[in-house]
């Protein structure tokens, strides 16, 4: 007996674009898939001269589709071959002008799909408020300082055990930002966040002079299972980068300056554990003070960043009007704006392939067409994903084109655009990276934070 295919994401995808504007052409569900892949700002493909931290990110994101979802069975086909599977199933069928249109039972199952990403994408924005997130750093502090302290005192290591203590402070410190925000006293929060890292960067500082002193002295003690001090560390840095996103991105969006400064005490925590991890490479071949030198430089950034966040404190509570939108940015915010840039490109390259579209006059209106406030695409319209403003694509049409043209991907000859062979090749590449992905909640967070750019 022949195996049933099972039923990915992207049919799900396929049967709400039906629910919503069906009956469609294999072409029409073409142009929204095209949209859709185009709009996942963390899956594209890595381009040229984009800094190393951003193309690393892409690559990672890229792989991480294919390893999560990378059996064969979960492989995606053209939207002509899940409709195929679909029409088995006689969820779909096609009408008499040929176009695909569900069928009671997939009207049925469409409108539960629906309701689910619906009630999906409400609980990402969920977490997205500034009580959310002070409630689950909350919890993941916590589970560091257990990780950490249950680490120390396993392996002995007065390192970890003091990192434990330290990463229990951070989640009393937390509990206590929980409660200002959920009691609207973020003022206080923020007080107790700043004076956490006044004490943070003066006990960091303490803590480096001495073990520079004691190793000088020759008094210090060695630091012991330095790989285990790694592996900790290593997952608290992961931690820590993860707290730093999330709670630069809400309280950036809330303008809580609260929540922007735990993100300042996460980024600290960063490259205090990654002075740790260096500190324990060279323990291993018998250099003991590296970590407290890299520590009087994370001390002092760690004052300096408190300094800064105690003016901003005290400007708010004068009452003045403080947008921090602007000089605490996301390290990736700038993906945001270009992966729409890159969505339009992308978008070019399939209208000349696909629509031989070929003047400006009939690329610019497909643009218009494509990308219209209006248009439904499933799971991004659900998540607020879309971009809901008019672009300016006759007046910014030659920013949009350039690159095409430099990178060898499109030609023009007399006013007309023709796609190359390399065009070509870019086009097969960045569906084939699609292949495998498929939305989990962690990707409905992510696409959820594109929001930020339309503030």
């Amino acid at each position: 007996m022949k195996d049933e295919k099972p039923v990915l994401g992207f049919d799900k995808f396929l049967m709400m674009a039906l629910l919503k504007d069906g009956p469609l052409s294999k072409e029409e569900l073409l142009e929204k898939t095209i949209l859709f892949l185009s709009l996942i700002w963390y899956q594209q493909l890595p381009g040229k001269g984009q800094p190393l931290t951003q193309h690393l990110f892409f690559k990672v994101a890229s792989i991480r589709s294919k390893i999560e979802d990378g059996r064969a069975s979960k492989a995606t086909g053209s939207p002509e071959e899940e409709m195929k599977k679909l029409i088995e199933k006689d969820w779909v069928k096609l009408n008499d002008a040929n176009k695909y249109e569900l069928t009671p039972e997939g009207l049925k199952n469409a409108k539960i799909f629906r309701e689910h990403m619906e009630k999906s994408a409400s609980s990402a924005e969920g977490e997205l408020t500034p009580s959310s997130t002070a409630k689950n750093t909350t919890f993941l502090d916590a589970f560091l300082a257990v990780l950490k302290l249950g680490s120390g005192l396993i392996s002995g290591s007065v390192g970890l055990i003091a990192d434990g203590t330290d990463a229990t402070m951070d989640t009393i410190e937390a509990i206590l930002v929980w409660l200002g925000i959920k009691y609207h006293k973020e003022n206080l929060s923020t007080i107790l966040v700043i004076l956490g890292l006044f004490v943070a960067s003066i006990s960091v500082l303490f803590d480096s002079i001495t073990h520079i002193l004691g190793t000088l002295a020759g008094t210090s003690e060695p630091m012991t299972l330095p790989f285990l001090v790694i592996a900790v560390e290593g997952i608290a840095i992961l931690a820590a980068v993860f707290l730093f996103y999330y709670q630069r991105f809400v309280g950036k969006v809330s303008n809580s300056l609260t929540l922007i400064s735990q993100s300042v005490d996460s980024k600290n925590h960063i490259f205090i554990g990654t002075s740790v991890i260096i500190g324990a490479i060279f323990a291993i071949y018998g250099v003991y003070f590296v970590d407290a030198v890299i520590g009087l430089f994370v001390g002092a950034g760690i004052f300096r960043d408190a300094v800064g966040l105690l003016r901003e404190a005290i400007s708010a509570q004068k009452g003045e009007e403080e947008d921090y939108s602007q000089e605490y940015k996301l390290p990736l915010e700038e993906c945001w704006e270009e992966n729409k840039l890159m969505a339009f490109r992308n978008w070019i390259l399939y209208a000349i392939w696909a629509e031989e579209l070929k003047t400006q006059p009939e690329i610019v209106a497909s643009l218009k067409r494509a990308f219209h406030p209006d248009n439904y695409i499933p799971v991004l319209s659900e998540l607020n994903a879309t971009c809901n403003e008019y672009y300016d694509f006759e007046g910014q049409f030659e920013i949009l084109i350039h690159p095409l043209k430099e990178h060898e991907l499109l030609i023009e000859e007399i006013e007309e655009y023709v796609i190359t062979e390399k065009g070509g090749k870019h086009l097969k590449a960045f569906f084939d990276n699609f292949r495998y992905y498929d939305i989990h909640y962690s990707d409905r967070i992510l696409l959820a934070m594109t929001q930020d750019t339309k503030k």
